[in-house]
């Protein structure tokens, strides 16, 4: 469970989660429990990320809050309004919907500790539904699957304490 100290929010390890000005750390907090986040990486054509940049401009989401981690390449930029953005930062938008955009890629070495991580605060944060968008090169696939006209992804979830199998088409 996450401790509120000073103007950031800090779980049991990192990532720190850092508040943006002028949210309310615990409303925030209160409006994260039982909502749905929808999570990117950085994978092939950026597919996860346009899709939430769609989202949160779509939805004129607010940023609320910045990341801190050390497996993930710290990354500042300005958009094209001038806004300056890192590299993980929490939107949220209307009815409960957040979506958390990371904008640089993870440190190969330093991958399975940030999920462990990552892990940890999505259950702190207590999230309902957590839907992660991504991409796969096709390469990868099996031939069963190339045949497939549905054109299905199977997942497997292994966040502590359990896991799914998802078939999505």
């Amino acid at each position: 469970e996450g401790q509120v100290s000073g103007s950031w929010v800090e779980t049991s390890l990192p990532p720190t989660m850092f508040v943006a000005s002028g949210v309310d750390r615990e409303e925030l907090l209160g409006a994260m429990r039982g909502g749905t986040l929808v999570m990117t990486d950085i994978s092939i054509g950026n597919v996860g990320q346009l899709s939430a940049d769609l989202l949160i401009a779509t939805y004129q989401m607010e940023r609320v809050a910045f990341f801190d981690d050390d497996a993930v390449v710290p990354v500042v930029g300005a958009d094209a309004g001038g806004v300056i953005r890192t590299s993980l930062e929490l939107y949220r938008g209307n009815h409960g919907v957040f979506v958390l955009q990371q904008r640089a890629a993870l440190v190969p070495s330093k991958t399975e500790g940030f999920c462990e991580r990552m892990s940890k605060w999505l259950h702190a944060s207590a999230f309902r539904v957590v839907v992660f968008l991504t991409s796969l090169p096709s390469a990868i696939r099996t031939d069963r699957q190339l045949a497939d006209e549905g054109q299905q992804v199977s997942a497997l979830c292994a966040i502590k304490g359990g896991g799914s199998h998802a078939r999505v088409r």
